[in-house]
């Protein structure tokens, strides 16, 4: 029986709870990951920060601090879930689903590693034919859209209103763009160079503009062109080796005629591999 050990990823990369969120998003983007484990000096979890995170407390804060002035701590989620080494792959996809969390530890007395909803993608393009299912069975319907005039602020609204961590961009019923909350983790911060007074050189800083400057751009400024897409009657593990294959976390679903129809995420497999 595969267990979560076997699909887990090892590598945590983490930071302390005192971290600039300057930091934490270079390490996102460094390391390239989507969340990053706070933890105390000896190494005990605290809490964690995803990329949901770091957008969501964003859109509320209201102060325009700089990002340097920003403690991980503060935008970190607790209430940590965890899975034992020895747990069903399937059981470990019940609890992510259940919890609604896009996490677990891999926890037995001390944390072995992670099991993220990307690993059960994997684990699920693994499984070659031995599931028959199509994507239609576990796409999510109707999904939330936006035209590429409407603003990213909107965007990120949207996603934080419905938490979900992509929106699809449309012109009329087909798909030309998506936006996930990536694009918006890289778009919350503007890097200025102001000049030092009485100094010729200048100075990187960063500033949070998110709440006050984002409206500025608009869908069709962050999204990704062109984006991958799926018919629903395609089979599900075609899907989840494309999204494996490609890197990316959730697929347009059309029709016959390439309209849209509906979105296949990592949520949406990992409740596949819960039923299996």
């Amino acid at each position: 029986m595969i267990c979560a050990k076997d699909i887990m990823t090892r590598k945590i990369i983490t930071c302390l709870p005192a971290a600039p969120l300057s930091e934490v998003q270079d390490l996102m983007v460094d390391q390239r990951v989507s969340r990053i484990l706070v933890v105390d000096s000896k190494k005990q979890e605290l809490g964690i920060i995803t990329e949901k995170d770091l957008v969501n407390f964003l859109i509320r804060e209201t102060s325009r601090r700089a990002l340097d002035n920003i403690h991980a701590e503060e935008v970190m989620s607790t209430g940590l879930i965890t899975v034992k080494t020895i747990a069903p792959v399937a059981e470990a996809a019940g609890t992510m689903i259940r919890e609604n969390v896009s996490s677990l530890l891999v926890k037995d007395g001390q944390v072995e590693g992670i099991v993220t909803k990307s690993d059960m993608v994997t684990y699920l393009a693994a499984l070659a034919t031995t599931i028959d299912y199509t994507v239609r069975n576990f796409m999510t319907a109707n999904p939330i859209t936006i035209s590429p005039s409407q603003s990213t602020f909107l965007a990120a609204e949207l996603m934080s209103q419905h938490r979900i961590s992509r929106i699809v961009v449309v012109d009329q019923t087909r798909p030309i763009g998506i936006i996930t909350l990536a694009d918006l983790a890289i778009a919350s911060s503007i890097i200025a160079q102001p000049r030092l007074p009485g100094e010729g050189r200048q100075q990187f800083t960063r500033r949070v503009e998110f709440a006050t400057n984002i409206h500025r751009l608009r869908a069709s400024n962050v999204m990704t062109r062109n984006p991958l897409c799926v018919n629903q009657n395609a089979d599900l593990v075609s899907s989840a080796k494309l999204m494996t294959r490609h890197g990316i976390s959730g697929l347009p679903v059309t029709d016959d005629s390439e309209k849209l129809v509906g979105i296949i995420t990592k949520s949406d497999l990992t409740r596949a591999v819960a039923s299996a």
